[in-house]
């Protein structure tokens, strides 16, 4: 199954939270997005984009602004042979087969075309193509992307299944699980539960799951964080009900911050400096302190370009998780890569800590 998204107008393709506010409704409908073009108003390979991309792929969908809404329908209808017709105020090609306030969808020859039109500040169209659910995806934890492939391979060759290993951090792999004529996807899933027992977690989004898993424990937990700048935070509190897991974050850049509202203390900042374990530890004290919750989390590190020494590069970063009455755990990070790819990979490792550290909880 392959499918593919074209954003056509300058309004959507420079429009960074208009593009992500669309491309996360898309996901709910599709797998995955194999081919993304984007497109400027009056480009002269329009009808050469189109046409190829409705060629090759069994989904499109595509995204315009209401100035290349018609031209679009148009194109369609001389690709289709077909002619332009008024539905529900719009002119759309006669062979739609569903159709919604400012989308419609056509069908031809087993391939789905949904073409929608987009404003700034308003709500999205109804999405009305949905991929086949073939595909699950699931997490694999505390093995190396060689050793899953070792381990999966024979249980997906007895459930006629197709599997791909992506590697998202160390001893972290997410799995993508395509069903073959027969495959049985869920025995898959099932096997793989009982061999790999608590390293697995069946669900595509992680902190998702953490989420709705600490709502349904009644575990509170928050975050503290320095060179991460509030990224942990954000990765939960964006799904409904987290309020009542987390009372409150804390982004404490400055020692003086750190010191005043984490009670990390002066002589831990001077000996060892902001980016140690010591200071990791009391940041995730203070913040239990703080927020009455059960659970804590901490980040503290150099993620450059410049700040960086011959003791603590850019790239050093110390992640921790504690929970109350119990001992802190903390571990140092070498990352590399641009300030935004080190903030991201610190703060997945967080996250797996997390689930390490949290087993009883997770799995």
């Amino acid at each position: 199954m392959t499918n593919t998204v074209i954003i056509v107008g300058e309004s959507i393709k420079y429009n960074e939270i208009l593009k992500d506010y669309i491309y996360r409704n898309i996901k709910k409908h599709l797998q995955q997005i194999d081919f993304l073009y984007l497109l400027e108003e009056n480009d002269k390979n329009l009808f050469l984009t189109l046409e190829e991309a409705v060629s090759k792929s069994d989904n499109t969908i595509i995204v315009s602004n209401d100035k290349n809404f018609n031209i679009i329908g148009k194109i369609l209808c001389t690709t289709f042979d077909d002619t332009m017709i008024v539905k529900s105020n719009m002119i759309i090609p006669s062979k739609s087969i569903l159709y919604d306030d400012n989308s419609y969808l056509l069908e031809e020859s087993e391939k789905k075309i949904n073409v929608f039109q987009i404003k700034e500040n308003n709500k999205l169209p109804k999405i009305l193509i949905n991929e086949k659910k073939d595909i699950k995806f699931i997490n694999i934890f505390d093995i190396d992307e060689e050793s899953c492939k070792i381990l999966l391979k024979p249980i997906a060759e007895n459930y006629e299944i197709k599997i791909k290993i992506i590697k998202i951090i160390e001893d972290w792999n997410l799995v993508k699980i395509e069903s073959l004529k027969y495959g049985q996807i869920n025995n898959f899933i099932e096997s793989a539960r009982q061999l790999l027992n608590n390293k697995i977690i069946p669900e595509k989004d992680i902190c998702k799951f953490i989420t709705k898993t600490l709502i349904n424990k009644n575990q509170k937990i928050t975050t503290a964080e320095s060179c991460t700048g509030g990224l942990l935070s954000s990765m939960f509190i964006k799904y409904s009900g987290v309020s009542s897991i987390i009372n409150g974050n804390l982004v404490t850049y400055s020692n003086q911050i750190k010191e005043a509202w984490l009670g990390v203390e002066q002589k831990t900042l001077q000996t060892y400096g902001a980016v140690s374990e010591e200071c990791v530890k009391q940041m995730l004290e203070g913040a239990l302190n703080i927020s009455n919750s059960e659970i804590a989390m901490a980040v503290s590190g150099i993620a450059g370009p410049n700040g960086g020494t011959k003791e603590k590069p850019v790239g050093t970063v110390y992640i921790g998780v504690k929970s109350i009455n119990e001992k802190a755990i903390v571990q140092k990070l070498h990352l590399s890569g641009d300030r935004i790819y080190i903030q991201k990979q610190a703060v997945y490792y967080a996250i797996k800590l997390l689930l390490s550290v949290k087993k009883n909880i997770f799995f």
